[in-house]
C-alpha cells in the first residue's frame, strides 16, 4: 500500500506518516550525537585534571668516588739488629712504652754485644723474635709506632681513581668498625709510582691526615675513603 500526501482544503499537501517517521529518526541521531560529544568532553575535561604532573627527569648524579684504605701511625719502624748474632735478651713485650733509645734486645755476635734501641718515643706494636732466636744481619726484631699521631693510608686507588685525587683535597673517611663513623681528613700525599699491592694489583698508596682522630679510633682501623669528583 502506497501513502501519499493528503492534500488539503487550502490545497498544500500535508507530510505523510513516511516523511513524518524520516525527520523524527533524525532528529534522534542528532541528539544522540551531540550528547555523546557532550560526554567525551565532559571525559577529556576530567582527565585533565585528575591525570598527575609529569615526572621531572633529574640530572644523573655521578656515583661516589670510593677507595679503601686504614688507619696506620704516622711514624712507624721495623727496628732490627746490624750485625746478626743470638738474642740474648728481650727489653719489651707488645705494647710496651718506650722512649728514644731505649734498649729494646741485646744481640750477641762473635764481634761482641749489640744493644738495640728505639729510634724515636712510642709504642712497641710488635715483637717478632723470642729470647735464644739467632738473626741475620738486618733482621727486624719489633715494631715501634707512635700511636698518638695517625693517619689513613690507601690500599685501592688504581690507575683510573688516582687522577681524581690531589694534594691539599678535603675527603670524608668512614670508619668501618665505629658504625661508619664520619671524619673529614685531607690528602697529604700521592704516590707518582704504582706499588703491588696485597691483591697483586698495583696501586698508588695516597696518605690523608686528620686535624684530630675521636678516642675511639684505633691503629688497623679499615676506612672508607670518598673522593669528590672534582679534585
Amino acid at each position: 500500500m502506497i501513502v501519499k500526501d493528503i492534500p488539503t482544503t487550502n490545497g498544500t499537501a500535508r507530510p505523510t506518516r513516511a516523511r513524518i517517521s524520516v525527520w523524527r529518526r533524525r532528529r534522534v541521531l542528532l541528539i544522540v550525537a551531540g550528547v555523546l560529544l557532550l560526554a567525551l568532553v565532559l571525559l577529556r575535561l576530567v582527565s585533565l585534571q585528575t591525570a598527575p604532573p609529569a615526572a621531572s627527569v633529574a640530572p644523573a648524579v655521578a656515583a661516589p668516588l670510593v677507595a679503601h684504605g686504614q688507619v696506620m701511625p704516622t711514624r712507624q719502624a721495623h727496628v732490627g739488629t746490624q750485625a746478626g748474632g743470638v738474642v740474648q735478651r728481650l727489653a719489651v713485650s707488645p705494647g710496651s712504652d718506650v722512649e728514644a733509645q731505649s734498649p729494646l734486645a741485646w744481640v750477641v755476635s762473635p764481634s761482641g754485644t749489640e744493644l738495640v734501641t728505639a729510634p724515636f718515643a712510642g709504642t712497641v706494636s710488635n715483637v717478632l723474635v723470642h729470647a735464644g732466636d739467632t738473626l741475620v744481619p738486618g733482621a727486624t726484631i719489633a715494631v715501634v709506632a707512635d700511636l698518638h699521631e695517625l693517619q689513613v693510608e690507601t690500599s685501592d686507588v688504581d690507575e683510573f681513581l688516582v687522577s681524581k685525587v690531589s694534594v691539599g683535597q678535603r675527603v670524608q673517611l668512614n670508619v668501618d668498625a665505629l658504625d661508619d663513623l664520619a671524619i673529614t681528613g685531607t690528602v697529604t700525599n700521592v704516590a707518582l709510582l704504582p706499588q703491588s699491592g696485597t691483591s697483586g694489583t698495583p696501586d698508588y698508596p695516597v696518605i690523608i691526615q686528620v686535624g684530630g682522630f675521636p678516642p675511639a679510633v684505633r691503629a688497623g682501623m679499615s676506612v672508607r675513603v670518598t673522593i669528590p669528583e672534582n679534585p
